[in-house]
């Protein structure tokens, strides 16, 4: 008999973290960081005992699902993480960021210790750790090294969808169908939310860029360091290069999207085919004339001397840390300032109160007016809509009951009500400490 306990992102869209008691060792999916209002009153202390868990399958890099790894080093974990080579380049940069924001959140000793229980594996491959327990890590096409788990525990065949990515992306490559299932562990982020296409996301930006260009204002865009800023490089590389956008100075300000930017130029294994044949034809994918990066903090600071028009790339995604903050802070309350929000907003962030255009904003314990101009181009959401979910799940066969997690309530409701119109699997939304057993 087995049990599988849903720990986090139960109702929310951070803190990926779920436990399965089988074959005798007791394993992590996920150990992922609250963020924005689901972060007030995280414990630091993690719910269970990490010196008894035997293994964490880690997803993908982003701090809602590889965060609390270091509570977890911290409290005594001395087990394997088994994740993709990518990942772990990626999981260094995104911990020892979490260590500067965090000083208790861990030691530079913890996340060493972390690292070196990280074991990689390629998508695709079978792996026995016992004969009552085996795994293969599939493309989730979410962002570089992001996977689907396959697990195959107690005679049952689990999936765990990670965070699914969309199809036609930029870059990577779409995720991979996963074609049976007993069980099924699905995220819900867009659930009932529908995004525009890629090329309606290529023209949007062509539009908004030129139009910022003729008007001379400064451009901001709050940006996730892994996968986003990666995507809008490579599409500002396209427009400037193809002669459809006119270039005007773009600003990197980010050290920790830099040193993720290398790690993508680095996976090119990774890539989908379009990628791959720009490369092939010489093109450097992440760069474009008038694209400049400031490591430093007093090259940041020296962006206000330039005269518009500009965009700054900065992060972080929400507003919630990271040189966006400073920036925003001198000209949030500026008409002449222009906002683009690339990503999904999580409640309670500054992100979303700048979106949602509440005339103050707290940003670094400052009251800020809201008066700058603000966009959103949903289409750069790096999570599939509520159509790919269904397509993703469409896949699947012989599924005996599915958990609806990582998304807000009325996303989750929205996927659950069709999965029951569609395909009639039982299907529940579990809360947080809900158990079940197998």
């Amino acid at each position: 008999m087995g049990r599988l306990t849903f720990y986090g992102a139960c109702g929310t869209v951070t803190g990926s973290l779920y436990l399965m008691e089988a074959a005798g060792k007791k394993i992590l999916v996920d150990c992922g960081l609250y963020q924005g209002v689901e972060a007030v009153g995280q414990e630091r202390s993690l719910p269970f005992d990490p010196q008894e868990i035997d293994y964490v399958f880690l997803t993908h890099a982003h701090l809602d699902h590889s965060g609390r790894l270091l509570e977890l080093v911290r409290g005594g974990f001395r087990g394997e993480i088994l994740t993709l080579q990518a990942t772990i380049e990626l999981l260094e940069i995104v911990l020892r960021d979490r260590l500067h924001l965090d000083p208790q959140a861990g030691t530079e000793g913890d996340l060493s210790r972390l690292l070196e229980l990280c074991w990689p594996f390629a998508y695709h491959e079978t792996v026995e750790i016992s004969p009552y327990l085996s795994f293969r890590f599939q493309d989730a096409g979410h962002i570089l090294g992001s996977a689907h788990l396959e697990l195959w525990a107690e005679g049952q065949k689990f999936v765990f969808s990670g965070d699914i990515g969309r199809w036609a992306s930029p870059i990577i490559r779409d995720p991979t169908p996963i074609t049976e299932a007993d069980y099924v562990v699905v995220e819900s982020t867009y659930g009932g939310k529908r995004h525009p296409s890629w090329s309606t996301a290529k023209r949007q930006l062509q539009q908004l860029l030129r139009l910022a260009r003729s008007k001379k204002v400064r451009l901001f865009m709050p940006s996730f360091a892994i996968g986003r800023t990666q995507e809008i490089l490579y599409f500002l590389n396209e427009l400037v290069e193809s002669g459809k956008v006119e270039p005007f100075p773009v600003i990197l300000d980010s050290p920790m999207a830099l040193r993720v930017t290398k790690i993508y130029a680095k996976h090119t294994e990774l890539y989908d085919e379009e990628a791959l044949k720009r490369l092939a034809s010489g093109d450097e994918i992440f760069s474009f004339p008038l694209l400049f990066s400031t490591p430093s903090v007093a090259s940041s600071r020296h962006i206000d001397r330039l005269q518009p028009p500009y965009l700054v790339i900065a992060g972080s995604g929400m507003v919630t840390g990271g040189r966006i903050v400073a920036h925003l802070k001198h000209h949030l309350g500026d008409p002449h300032t222009w906002i683009v929000f690339v990503g999904y907003q999580g409640e309670g962030t500054p992100g979303r109160a700048i979106l949602e255009r509440r005339p103050v904003i707290k940003l670094d314990n400052h009251w800020v007016a809201n008066k700058a101009k603000v966009f959103r181009l949903e289409a750069f959401s790096a999570h599939a809509d509520h159509q790919e979910l269904i397509r993703w799940l469409s896949a699947l066969q012989g599924v005996k009951r599915l958990f609806i997690t990582h998304g807000e309530e009325p996303s989750r409701v929205a996927l659950q009500r069709e999965v029951k119109l569609r395909f009639g699997w039982p299907s529940e939304r579990p809360q947080v400490g809900r158990s079940f057993a197998f």
